[in-house]
């Protein structure tokens, strides 16, 4: 489901060719109309000789797409933001722009969780900690503390939403003991998001996954933090007079953020139910 989009993503009509080093996982999840035994490098290296150098379906229209649009923050997007509450596609772009670019990035898991993703950069691929694998919210925190220890050279940046946030919060204190100049982002939109986004729809109760609202950035101060509340995109600038300086304490972000719609891969993952 996650990687052929409940299989939508190759056309109905499409040619298959698979090719796998294990004989039983030709055609496993999709009929395929070329099935080949080996190992990909291989038959890759035989194949480039006489492959077309163009592919048809590859338009000039699709190529300038694809250069324009390579990255999600290039993608043009309808602006949610309120008076009192930041997109968070907007509040990611806008932190993406002024924390260091040599990162490494672990993200909770949540509705809020596609946006990091989608809009946070990372240097390469072990800039990205993604506990999503583990299906369990409130393990963000802990990752990045660990992703930090690793990766002292890198600014660690902690991607959280309002529910892991408050089950993880007992190792904000890690954080200050340990003296890591660390980026905890809060994405508050009062909800476990993704029950609201799932159960909603149907009719059913959402009091139990609804939150009062919380002062993450008191908490954050509460443990040692410095903190800044972000509710629009010129509130940013207290994040990058953190980067600015000495950064002797560690930064808590509260951004609150719309929650109106699911993120994308909420969306995704909402297909295969």
């Amino acid at each position: 489901m996650w990687t052929m989009r409940q299989g939508s993503l190759i056309g109905a009509d499409t040619v298959v060719a698979q090719v796998d080093i294990e004989a039983d996982a030709l055609g496993r999840h999709r009929p395929v109309g070329v099935a080949v035994t080996g190992d990909v490098g291989e038959v890759a290296s035989r194949l480039a000789p006489v492959t077309p150098k163009r592919i048809g379906y590859r338009s000039e229209d699709i190529g300038a797409r694809i250069a324009k649009e390579v990255r999600w923050r290039d993608v043009p997007f309808d602006d949610r933001s309120t008076e009192h509450r930041i997109d968070p596609r907007t509040f990611t772009i806008g932190l993406d722009d002024v924390l260091p670019a040599e990162r490494v990035v672990g993200i909770d898991s949540g509705n809020f969780m596609g946006y990091p993703s989608m809009f946070l950069s990372v240097p390469d691929e072990l800039g990205f900690c993604f506990t999503q694998a583990y299906q369990s919210v409130g393990l963000g925190l802990a990752t990045a503390i660990g992703a930090a220890l690793a990766q002292p050279n890198r600014l660690p940046v902690a991607a959280l939403g309002d529910g892991g946030a408050l089950m993880g919060a007992s190792e904000l204190e890690t954080v200050v003991r340990l003296g890591l100049p660390m980026v905890v982002v809060v994405y508050d939109d009062e909800a476990y998001g993704a029950e609201v986004h799932h159960f909603g729809p149907d009719g059913n109760d959402l009091s139990l996954v609804r939150f009062p609202p919380t002062d993450f950035a008191a908490v954050g101060r509460g443990y040692g933090f410095e903190a800044v509340t972000v509710r629009r995109a010129a509130d940013l600038d207290g994040v990058a007079a953190w980067v600015a300086g000495d950064r002797a304490r560690p930064l808590l972000v509260h951004g609150r953020v719309t929650g109106g719609e699911p993120s994308w891969w909420l969306e995704e993952a909402f297909r295969g139910h």
